[in-house]
């Protein structure tokens, strides 16, 4: 499996930290998809909110690729 990261700032999640401006490790899915998402700022970091094009449906958690959360849904 490819290593994952979580901007601790926002909550997106993809394979690249360096397209998170707070990149924090994730050993697994479970870390983070499924778990209510807890916003600091309540707003995606800068122009990253038009990086990301899905969202688990089931936690809201925005992700760069619907296979990094269990439930995509695809942003419009």
């Amino acid at each position: 499996m490819k290593d994952l990261y979580e901007c601790t700032t926002c909550g997106m999640v993809t394979e690249t930290k360096g397209h998170l401006c707070q990149p924090e490790k994730l050993e697994n899915r479970g870390d983070y998809c499924g778990q209510p998402v807890d916003y600091k700022t309540g707003k995606m970091c800068g122009k990253e909110i038009k990086r990301f094009e899905f969202e688990c449906s089931n936690c809201g958690r925005p992700a760069e690729q619907a296979d990094l959360v269990c439930a995509p849904k695809k942003i419009l």
